[in-house]
């Protein structure tokens, strides 16, 4: 069952101000008990979810499911402890999530739940699959997998690599609404940075260790500094950017981590779930380029960053560069990617939490912005049919 919640218009002050409480406690973490703790405080009271669960994973575009993943930590309310056997079959299901994978690919919306956009019975129906194809296993003598009624998802559209999901248990599991969902949006950044920072730095104790670890990829790499010192770089760096080690990188490039790093500020409330991507043109190809920050030992008055260069293949960082070149704000595009996900004006004003007078100008400026006249138009825009 998919339910209607759309009631409001605005999310409450003291939503932001608490947005504002954990941004700046999620700048602040540096190991995985770090994030636990502002699971437990702030992040499960914020949603009333018994469970935040992380992962490590991919998609199947093709089939359009998960693929195995890794977890990378659990945060229970009650502070549970699963068996090894249970997280063993917890990674195997992820898999089987086909609805969720499903929505998550066939829309740009990074955040998704069941009741809102997939009936949470789904769920349910692909757990008793799993069940049903791993004998092994015994469903009664499981905890989360027993309990887990419904999941509100969060992936990382760019990358497809991180997952998280916070999860309501039965019985008496709320019905999941926008409200959760916004908040979460508006969080991801800063969490998902958060994740990815204390992940590195569990891998890499040292400097000289990350060295290792970046000669052993194939992606464009660099270990920077403050100013844009590059500390290190590894080969394929090294053939697209033009500084050597101990060099400043360019000043565009260098701009653009200057830019990113303002955007971390955690003093203010994020303008959207859509902050502008950094992206960095080098010949007749785009990059995007995706930021890390470290702490060097711990040391936040000394920190330094991870600098990744990914190319412009994929539909959904495609069409965000198409929609900044045209000037698009943060509000605006999110406004424009569930347009051409097929939502209706009443669902967007709901999902972003403005009024149709609000969300009437937006469409005003995009219509001006991407030279179209109509919706038709505009979502033949965002989403031209596939090539031949």
């Amino acid at each position: 069952m998919i339910m209607d919640d759309r009631n409001h218009t605005s999310l409450p002050e003291k939503d932001y101000l608490k947005i504002i409480e954990i941004i700046q406690a999620l700048n602040r973490c540096q190991i995985r008990e770090d994030i636990n703790l502002v699971a437990l405080n702030h992040l499960l009271p914020l949603v009333e979810a018994d469970h935040m669960g992380v992962a490590f994973s991919g998609m199947d575009i093709g089939n359009k499911q998960h693929l195995p993943c890794r977890v990378f930590m659990g945060s229970f309310k009650n502070r549970v402890e699963l068996s090894d056997q249970e997280y063993e079959a917890i990674e195997k299901a992820f898999p089987y999530y086909k609805s969720t994978a499903k929505t998550l690919l066939e829309t740009f919306r990074p955040v998704i739940s069941h009741d809102i956009d997939i009936p949470r019975e789904e769920l349910q129906k692909e757990l008793s699959q799993f069940f049903a194809d791993h004998p092994q296993y015994n469903r009664d003598k499981f905890f989360y997998l027993k309990n887990i009624e419904s999941t509100l998802a969060v992936m990382e559209p760019r990358d497809w690599n991180l997952a998280m999901g916070f999860n309501r248990f039965y019985p008496g599991a709320k019905f999941w609404t926008r409200r959760e969902i916004r908040l979460i949006e508006l969080l991801r950044p800063t969490l998902f940075t958060a994740v990815k920072r204390v992940a590195i730095q569990e891998q890499v104790k040292t400097h000289k260790a990350l060295v290792a670890a970046l000669d052993q990829t194939g992606a464009p790499m660099a270990l920077v500094g403050e100013g844009g010192r590059v500390l290190y770089r590894n080969a394929a760096f090294s053939t697209m950017v033009e500084v050597d080690t101990g060099g400043v990188l360019p000043r565009p490039m260098r701009e653009l981590v200057e830019q990113q790093v303002a955007r971390m500020s955690p003093d203010e409330i994020p303008e959207s779930g859509a902050p502008l991507l950094a992206f960095f043109p080098q010949g007749q190809a785009v990059y995007r380029l995706d930021f890390t920050q470290l702490f060097r030992d711990g040391n936040r008055a000394d920190p330094a960053w991870i600098l990744r260069l990914h190319p412009v293949d994929d539909p959904y960082t495609r069409l965000r560069l198409n929609l900044q070149k045209a000037g698009l704000t943060p509000r605006e595009m999110e406004t424009a990617i569930l347009a051409g996900d097929g939502l209706d004006d009443v669902d967007i004003a709901q999902r972003l939490f403005i009024s149709p007078n609000t969300l009437k100008n937006h469409f005003k400026s995009i219509y001006r912005k991407l030279d179209v006249h109509s919706r038709t138009q505009l979502v033949a825009r965002l989403r031209p049919p596939p090539e031949p």
